[in-house]
C-alpha cells in the first residue's frame, strides 16, 4: 500500500515537470535567471479591448512627452487629458504624442471608435487649469498618412485640413505659445 502512494506521487512529479517543460515552450519562458517574466498586455499586432481593468497597462505602454493628468475609459470613448508645463512645451513633442495616442487609441485596441484628447496648463501657484488644445477624434475618420504628418509637424503650425480632420480647437494660449 505504501509502494503504492510513492509510486503515484514520483509519476505526478514527473508528469508535473513535463507539463511545465511544455508549457514554457509553447508560451514562452515564464522564468528568466530566477526570476518571473512579465507579460505585456497591449502586444504590438493584436488589438485588444480596453476598460478599466487593463487600461493604466495600456497606457503605461505609450511614450508621451508628458503626464497624463486624468484617463477615463466610456464603452467605446477613451479620453484623456495630459499635463502640460512650460518647461515641457513644445509643440512638436506634443504632436508626436497626440499621435501616439491616436495610434494606440485605434492600432492597438479594438473597441476604442473616439478619442477625446485635451492638453492642459495649470498654474502652479493658483492652481488653476487652462486649456491649450482638444481634439476628438474618431476611429472611422483618421488616417495612417494624416497620423504621420501629425507626427513629423514639428513647431509649425497644423493645416487647416489636419486639424479639421482631428476636430482639433487650438487656444489662444496654444497659438502663443504658453509664454
Amino acid at each position: 500500500m505504501k509502494s503504492k502512494w510513492i509510486l503515484q506521487s514520483l509519476t505526478f512529479m514527473v508528469a508535473s515537470a513535463l507539463l511545465l517543460s511544455v508549457v514554457t515552450r509553447v508560451g514562452g519562458p515564464i522564468f528568466e535567471a530566477g526570476r518571473p517574466v512579465s507579460a505585456a498586455v497591449f502586444e504590438s499586432g493584436k488589438p485588444a479591448e480596453l476598460n478599466d481593468d487593463n487600461l493604466v497597462d495600456g497606457l503605461s505602454t505609450i511614450e508621451l512627452p508628458v503626464p497624463i493628468a486624468k484617463v477615463d475609459v466610456n464603452r467605446n470613448v477613451l479620453s484623456v487629458d495630459l499635463k502640460v508645463s512650460e518647461e515641457h512645451f513644445n509643440k512638436g513633442e506634443l504632436y508626436s504624442g497626440i499621435a501616439e495616442l491616436i495610434s494606440f487609441s485605434f492600432e492597438r485596441t479594438s473597441n476604442i471608435d473616439q478619442l477625446l484628447l485635451r492638453l492642459v496648463a495649470e498654474d502652479r501657484w493658483l492652481g488653476t487649469r487652462y486649456l491649450l488644445l482638444a481634439a476628438d477624434v474618431r476611429r472611422e475618420e483618421w488616417s495612417e498618412s494624416a497620423l504621420e504628418e501629425l507626427r513629423n509637424a514639428g513647431d509649425k503650425e497644423l493645416p487647416k485640413e489636419l486639424r479639421a480632420l482631428f476636430r482639433m480647437t487650438e487656444t489662444h494660449l496654444w497659438r502663443q505659445g504658453v509664454n
